[in-house]
């Protein structure tokens, strides 16, 4: 699993996701997440280049999301694949972490 973080001049930080996000991809990018989580105040995480979410990568999407809602924070998802937004709506993340069809619209809607 890849992560690609970019501050954007709207305040907004993107996170770009590339690969399986299962046991080891999850694995591998806990601990950016959460230093995300801790220190950024509007964070887009891109999952176009997600080609398949397991449980445990469900888990790091929703901790990163808790941790910044917590501070006031916000996080929501970006343009996942069809697969891996239908996860994502069968778990109820979307009721914690928006989902929005491209990075845009959901930079758009967390501005900070």
């Amino acid at each position: 699993m890849e992560l690609t973080v970019e501050d954007m001049p709207n305040g907004v930080t993107r996170a770009v996701l590339v690969g399986r996000l299962d046991i080891e991809g999850a694995a591998a990018i806990d601990l950016r997440m959460n230093v995300l989580a801790g220190h950024k105040p509007a964070l887009v995480v891109d999952l176009s280049g997600v080609s398949f979410l397991a449980s445990m990568g469900l888990r790091t999407l929703m901790v990163c999301a808790r941790a910044m809602s917590l501070k006031g924070h916000k996080m929501v998802l970006a343009a996942p694949q069809p697969n891996v937004e239908k996860v994502l709506l069968a778990s109820g993340a979307d009721e914690i972490m928006g989902i929005f069809g491209d990075f845009d619209t959901a930079a758009a809607a967390i501005q900070p």
